[in-house]
């Protein structure tokens, strides 16, 4: 939403005149989506201990899944940057945001466990990033599958950065043919 508003203010068209590279101006706002992910993620933690909860990789488990929430909020919010771009509304960017975010969100063992899944919801996770980031942050907090777990699925999801980064990137590109 910060973007629609440096959009409609002109302040995009100004940092786009400037020397700073095209990668720095997605990177900064990123960075920002990134950190605010990783002070949600302390503050569910800190809460999930005090109503009692465990953690049974310990501290370097909980940075383990707090490393993963981060990598899974840098691909989201490059493509919501991505998608601010080109579709430059608010209400176009909530709805492509809502209608691409539930369903991997539904689609995923975040809310149901993959053995209660049906066929075809547990096959379409296989290719689902809140999936791979579900897993990878089990697997470093808890131990569910352990190391090998967490790499691959961190693998997927730095993959699945690279591509978003690409298409933000190239909603910028447009933006300025576009001026």
């Amino acid at each position: 939403m910060g973007l629609l508003e440096d959009l409609d203010r002109g302040v995009t068209e100004r940092l786009l005149v400037s020397p700073v590279s095209r990668p720095a101006l997605l990177a900064g706002r990123v960075v920002q989506q990134t950190i605010t992910m990783v002070i949600q993620s302390l503050i569910m933690v800190g809460i999930a201990l005090l109503a009692g909860a465990s953690f049974s990789n310990g501290v370097l488990g909980v940075a383990g899944l707090i490393g993963i929430a981060a990598l899974v909020s840098a691909p989201f919010a490059s493509l919501s940057i991505a998608s601010a771009r080109v579709t430059r509304k608010e209400e176009t960017l909530i709805a492509t945001l809502t209608f691409l975010q539930l369903p991997l969100s539904f689609i995923s063992s975040t809310l149901i466990r993959p053995e209660l899944m049906p066929a075809w919801m547990e096959a379409a996770a296989n290719f689902n990033p809140v999936e791979w980031a579900v897993e990878a942050g089990r697997a470093a907090a808890l131990g569910d599958g352990g190391f090998d777990v967490v790499a691959s699925r961190a693998g997927l999801l730095v993959a699945f950065l690279a591509l978003a980064a690409w298409l933000a990137l190239r909603a910028l590109e447009s933006y300025q043919r576009s001026l």
